[in-house]
């Protein structure tokens, strides 16, 4: 429905313009001309909170979920150029090259068909792995000698305080009245079959003693790797033996493998309540809403320089300087096939450019890689962007 927190709708045309879910990192480029002249379209992006909810993956084999769940429509809708949906994943970054640009927190996907995109993936050698997010949680206050420390499980697809699932953590946790025990832990989870194991110790057995029968706590391996849950977590429930013990200090180790894993310390004082701010965590009001930019202000570059860059590189340029040697510049140069089937690749190039880059992105550097490109007037260009 509108006006959720995971939404974000507008009204374009062929000037074009931007989407955004805010504290997501998911937005949706819409290049100019992408919409033909004389059309309106209202397009909409939606992020799907809970892999649960949505319609089922057709996952096959070990494949697993490494991104949100989008969906951007109306579908059927008719684009004449690609449009960028970047969204966060957990894929741990390797030299191999990938046909969608993928970066080391984020992809891009160029698409002429809008619908319902994730990332999924698949380890040919088991040697793939994907990052998580460990996250400790206690009770803010202890009024019995029973205490309990909560391990979630998270997809590591965004900055902790971004991922929509992070945020029903925290909701569930207030509720709970319980208190973040130091920042979220990042683990590099492996294609092995192995299950997570969790375990507890190092402490004092004269002060405190575990209430678990077993030595460790196990998470299945393809409850992880399917990335279809939400959240996961496991419970160590703990017991004081004195009611005046205030200091609990422990080690928390996880591993898939004995002998390769990690230990986070606990070390805190129950007695005393901390102010654990849950708004400095969660999506503000104020945010709520349908964030869209329409037409020149979603764009760094200044649509007539983009055109005079177009016309200028699209041709095969003397020594190489045309669209190809921009690509190489920009790092891009993995995907010239892709950009050579399109009817302007440097369009496609600068539209990439502006997806990975908004809104913090330095046009003069943009400029100068131009520049030296041989066809450009980077002085002419930096004056035009002074003047918008």
């Amino acid at each position: 429905p509108r006006g959720t927190t995971n939404m974000a709708y507008g009204t374009f045309n062929f000037l074009g313009g931007r989407l955004m879910i805010p504290n997501t990192g998911i937005s949706l480029l819409i290049p100019p001309d992408a919409i033909p002249r004389g059309k309106i379209y209202e397009v909409y992006l939606t992020l799907h909170n809970c892999p649960c909810r949505c319609p089922r993956l057709p996952l096959a084999g070990c494949q697993t979920l490494l991104s949100p769940i989008v969906s951007c429509g109306p579908p059927g809708v008719l684009l004449t150029r690609p449009a960028i949906l970047a969204m966060g994943h957990c894929v741990e970054p390797c030299t191999e090259l990938y046909y969608c640009q993928l970066e080391a927190q984020a992809c891009y996907i160029f698409t002429e068909q809008l619908g319902r995109f994730a990332l999924v993936g698949e380890s040919l050698s088991m040697a793939a792995s994907k990052r998580l997010k460990l996250v400790l949680f206690a009770p803010a206050a202890c009024p019995s000698l029973e205490y309990n420390i909560r391990v979630y499980c998270l997809s590591d697809t965004q900055d902790p305080d971004r991922c929509l699932c992070w945020q029903e953590v925290i909701q569930l946790e207030k509720q709970l009245g319980g208190q973040l025990i130091g920042a979220p832990r990042v683990l590099h989870f492996k294609d092995s079959y192995h299950n997570l194991r969790l375990s507890i110790h190092d402490m004092p057995s004269s002060l405190w003693k575990s209430k678990l029968l077993a030595s460790y706590q196990e998470i299945p391996f393809y409850h992880i790797w399917s990335g279809l849950q939400p959240f996961l977590h496991c419970t160590f429930t703990l017991e004081r033996l004195s009611p005046s013990t205030c200091e609990l200090a422990c080690k928390i180790w996880v591993w898939q493998v004995e002998g390769d894993g990690q230990s986070f310390t606990v070390n805190f004082n129950i007695a005393k309540v901390r102010d654990t701010r849950f708004s400095d965590w969660l999506v503000p009001d104020s945010e709520v809403g349908a964030p869209a930019l329409v037409g020149p202000s979603a764009f760094k570059i200044p649509f007539l320089f983009l055109q005079k860059i177009i016309s200028s590189l699209d041709p095969p340029g003397t020594r190489g300087a045309d669209w190809r040697t921009l690509a190489q510049k920009l790092n891009l140069d993995s995907h010239l096939s892709f950009f050579a089937s399109k009817p302007s690749p440097t369009a496609m190039i600068l539209n990439l450019w502006e997806a990975r880059h908004f809104p913090n992105g330095n046009l003069s550097q943009l400029a100068a890689a131009v520049a030296e490109v041989g066809k450009q007037d980077s002085a002419l260009f930096a004056v035009s962007e002074a003047e918008c």
